[in-house]
């Protein structure tokens, strides 16, 4: 296979060579030249995939048969007066219209296409809706360096998880599992997905039963993505983790000048998650081994668990994850058009205002995820939908031990048009919205206020960021 020519169709597939800015089978035949054998579970044939009928992170090229979902052909292009430099991205499909228009009276043609959670919300809301718009596969190709380290991944047997699913073994700067084979597999894509290295200000919003709302938290993230960078030593220093961030709180005012340090590791099954928090009133910074799993996030309200950020966060020891297969549903994506409304004008009493947000048809990978025995968590059951193109969970839902569902989540992520100095790109998913129904209250988190935030895409930040001794020499108060 040779490199260096753009994407081509052929017989109803796209099939990817390009190498300037793009996917492709680099290195594909050479890979299988030397010898190289598959990951566990993973044929030979079904290696040949990638970069003919799959992309080489492993979703399908071509479009569905009655032409609902187009075929992939390189992702989201910069619209129109877009910037690199721009604090928050233009939307490249603002002109698009809504095609379908989902309510409670008619979803039941649709059923097969939505999600338990979906379904709960339009049965609980007459007046929500689900507007679904003309689909967009607008995850950006990698670079031809990470879409290598992706067919490599699939290409080697030391890339690999423990047996209980929980540790990452020898993979490296590329999705782990192109072709997953286990429920494990397809969550550690998620956990690992690709995204820019960013720096975020941003906002977290509760609104209660009554339809009150109240800013629980304002501050600026900074990112890091250690798993992604081929400079690094594999699973040593900084990239023990496959993600770390920094979060530094300044409002409401009570909190103010607090941070907090999280560290994500690979070998999850060796390494503890480690998460330093600086107290302003104590002046000091301490670990906080506590902030995991089903602790409620304070900073949050108590709306949203620690292992439910991002829709998924953490250690994977709870539960059995089971990869359901693939499917066709509507979920929520490219939601560039959130970024361009007030608090106001997004949250409404009982739920996020549908006109500001976008689904789409979707083929979406089904992870279902049921609470071992013994262990302790909120949730019986969970489930998480993740897009094929990104690898991103979109949406996520938790049912407890009576079997009734009580969380719906919604990612609120968009894929980013441009690459950083370290090539970087991805899926864009820190946001999110999680529906208590038991309580009756939503949580939008991490959303972006065009008046006062931003997200801005960065190069890698120094090591030292991301260390508990720098929080602790930088607190002010």
């Amino acid at each position: 296979m040779k490199t260096g020519k753009p994407i081509v169709e052929t017989e109803g597939a796209v099939r990817v060579l390009s190498k300037a800015g793009g996917v492709l089978a680099v290195g594909f035949t050479l890979l299988f030249h030397q010898g190289v054998y598959a990951t566990p579970g993973v044929t030979p044939e079904e290696l040949k995939q990638l970069g003919t009928t799959l992309t080489p992170w492993g979703s399908e090229i071509a479009g569905n048969k009655d032409g609902t979902i187009p075929a992939y052909t390189g992702g989201v292009k910069p619209p129109a007066g877009a910037n690199p430099s721009d604090k928050i991205p233009l939307d490249p499909y603002a002109d698009d219209k809504a095609v379908v228009t989902i309510t409670s009276a008619n979803m039941a043609q649709y059923a097969d296409k939505l999600t338990p959670g979906t379904q709960a919300l339009l049965k609980r809301w007459p007046d929500y809706k689900v507007n679904i718009y003309p689909t967009r596969r607008g995850y950006p190709q990698m670079s031809a360096e990470r879409a290598q380290g992706s067919i490599k991944n699939a290409g080697n047997p030391d890339c690999k998880t423990t047996d209980d699913g929980v540790g990452l073994r020898g993979c490296w700067a590329g999705t782990p599992f192109p072709i997953p084979k286990s429920g494990y597999q397809a969550m550690w894509n998620a956990l690992t997905h690709e995204q820019t290295e960013y720096e975020l200000r941003m906002q977290s919003w509760i609104v209660d039963a009554g339809g009150n709302r109240t800013m629980t938290n304002e501050a600026i993230q900074q990112s890091d993505y250690p798993f992604w960078d081929p400079k690094e030593t594999p699973y040593a220093g900084a990239a023990e983790n496959y993600y770390r961030f920094l979060n530094k709180t300044f409002a409401p005012a009570r909190d103010a000048g607090q941070k907090t340090i999280v560290w994500y590791p690979a070998e999850f099954d060796r390494k503890d998650q480690r998460i330093w928090a600086y107290t302003t009133g104590q002046r000091r910074t301490r670990l906080a081994p506590e902030f995991t799993y089903d602790t409620p996030s304070a900073a949050l309200s108590g709306a949203l668990n620690y292992d439910e950020l991002g829709l998924f966060a953490g250690r994977m020891d709870r539960f059995d994850f089971k990869l359901a297969g693939r499917k066709e549903m509507y979920v929520p994506v490219n939601q560039y058009r959130m970024l361009t409304h007030t608090p106001e004008q997004v949250l409404g009493k009982q739920f996020i205002n549908p006109d500001v947000t976008r689904w789409e048809l979707r083929r979406v990978w089904l992870v279902e995820a049921t609470r071992k025995e013994g262990k302790r968590h909120i949730a019986a059951k969970r489930r998480f939908f993740i897009d094929e193109d990104s690898w991103s969970i979109l949406t996520s839902e938790s049912e407890d031990d009576a079997g009734k569902l009580f969380r719906v989540g919604q990612s609120n992520g968009w894929p980013q048009y441009n690459r950083n100095e370290t090539g970087a790109a991805g899926n864009m998913d820190y946001s999110n919205t999680t529906y208590d129904l038991s309580k009756g209250q939503y949580l939008l988190a991490s959303f972006i206020d065009p008046a006062t935030g931003w997200a801005k895409q960065v190069k890698r930040f120094p090591d030292y960021t991301f260390r508990a001794e720098s929080m602790a020499g930088t607190g002010v108060r």
